[in-house]
């Protein structure tokens, strides 16, 4: 069990330091760059997600941690998931791969390279568009993040109440 709390811990901060990272989106960064005009917002823009995407131990690290370890206990604790350690992990696992991890993947990804794409000298006519969509899709995914880290959290206190009233 105590590999099971482990990677638990382990999995719990990640999907907490993704939620920071949206959550600093959210807060800062998509404010801020809302007062940029084309030519500005694209250099920045293109200057922030390369900078996401070049440092492999960063991001896609913590992602993929976040992402696979939840599995790890939910495999291994298969016979006992009735318990509410199980589910409320299951939820909260299933919240962050599909509502944040795929949700990333197949929709705001694409608006990324997409924009990586523009000249940042003369940006397309349509470059809010494409802006205004990825914060709308940032505006879903970031609770979203909020609900699984919350979730995950509260396995873990469940977790620890089961193995006291053993």
């Amino acid at each position: 069990m105590l590999s099971i709390r482990i990677i638990h811990l382990i999995f719990t901060f990640a999907i907490g330091l993704f939620a920071g990272l949206l959550y600093t989106f959210e807060q800062g960064v998509i404010p801020a760059l809302a007062t940029l005009n084309a030519t500005e917002y694209t250099h920045i823009e293109q200057g922030l997600i390369r900078a996401l995407d070049a440092f492999p131990t960063g991001v896609i690290v913590v992602a993929n941690l976040a992402m696979w370890l939840p599995l790890y206990p939910l495999v291994r604790l298969w016979s006992q998931r009735h318990t509410a350690y199980w589910r409320i992990t299951a939820l909260g696992w299933a919240l962050f791969f599909f509502g944040v991890g795929v949700f990333t993947i197949v929709l705001n990804v694409p608006i990324n390279n997409t924009v990586l794409a523009w000249d940042p000298v003369a940006p397309p006519a349509d470059w809010a568009q494409a802006r205004d969509a990825w914060n709308q899709l940032n505006a879903i995914r970031t609770p979203i993040n909020y609900v699984s880290f919350g979730l995950l959290i509260w396995a873990a206190f469940v977790a620890g109440e089961a193995n006291r009233e053993r």
